[in-house]
């Protein structure tokens, strides 16, 4: 029986959230199109960024899994980058039953009365407008691919951030960048829907990843305080008393992708342990 194929970006951190979504998506019995920008997104302050090496080295663990792996560099921010991209998957698949919009950064934060104009270009081009431009691009094989499944059936996940509904000081570009795809992906999921193409998004809280501890050391600096403090002060906000782990966070993916949740679309999932309530 042919496996069904899925698409990651932003997957080429081996401690990633795209990653640890990757990995567990080939437990389920997917193939995997792996993709990652794989260089510096920007000259601007950001958490660092996959090397082509690191993102072979998550493709070979998908293989651990039972699934094939196609690693790809793209660049989500540009149309002719996303569409070589699905251009391979459909030369090395010929089919896409979910895609996973993951790919995302945090470019230059700060104030705004301080925040230069590129840092708030660039992060929105990259988690805003990436997302909407591999949902156009990828729409065509993941409606084929649905077309031939009793009942259609097709799944896009977008990872956005609770900061799209809980915005913190000094991130309000990429607040701002996960607030729109959090409203695209309302909004597509209605288009969608009639071809049979669930749509939904995770709203991770704080994951404990590169990106998070990088966030922290800026938390730090701005109050005054050391690392170890910023960690404890975070954790202190989570009623479950720990940050995610991007195993929690592939989980939610995994369920949305799966046959379970069939009959969910146009839903915006928070995953922060409670965080919100708090």
């Amino acid at each position: 029986m042919e496996r069904p194929v899925a698409l990651v970006t932003g997957a080429g951190r081996q401690t990633g959230i795209g990653a640890a979504i990757a990995r567990r998506l080939a437990c389920d019995g997917y193939d995997l199109v792996v993709a990652d920008l794989c260089a510096p997104p920007s000259e601007l302050a950001h958490s660092g960024h996959a090397s082509l090496e690191e993102l072979e080295t998550v493709a070979a663990s998908i293989a651990e899994h039972g699934g094939k792996a196609l690693p790809l560099r793209v660049d989500v921010a540009d149309g002719a980058s996303v569409q070589a991209m699905i251009a391979a998957t459909r030369e090395a698949f010929g089919r896409l039953d979910v895609l996973v919009n993951n790919a995302g950064a945090a470019i230059g934060p700060g104030p705004v009365i301080a925040m230069q104009e590129e840092a708030w270009r660039r992060t929105l081009e990259i988690n805003a407008t990436g997302t909407f431009l591999v949902c156009k691009y990828a729409l065509p094989l993941l409606m084929q691919t649905a077309a031939g499944k009793q009942p259609p059936a097709g799944r896009i996940v977008n990872v956005a951030s609770i900061a799209a509904v809980r915005p913190k000081p000094m991130t309000a570009a990429y607040a701002a960048s996960k607030a729109a795809v959090v409203a695209l992906t309302l909004s597509l999921a209605q288009e969608v829907a009639p071809a049979g193409i669930t749509v939904n998004a995770v709203l991770p809280g704080d994951v404990d990843t590169s990106m998070k501890q990088w966030q922290l050391q800026l938390e730090a600096a701005f109050r005054r305080r050391d690392v170890d403090e910023a960690t404890a002060a975070t954790v202190a906000r989570i009623p479950l008393g720990r940050m995610a782990t991007p195993d929690d966070v592939a989980g939610l993916v995994a369920f949305l992708a799966g046959p379970d949740a069939a009959f969910i679309t146009g839903q915006a999932y928070n995953l922060t342990g409670g965080r919100e309530l708090t």
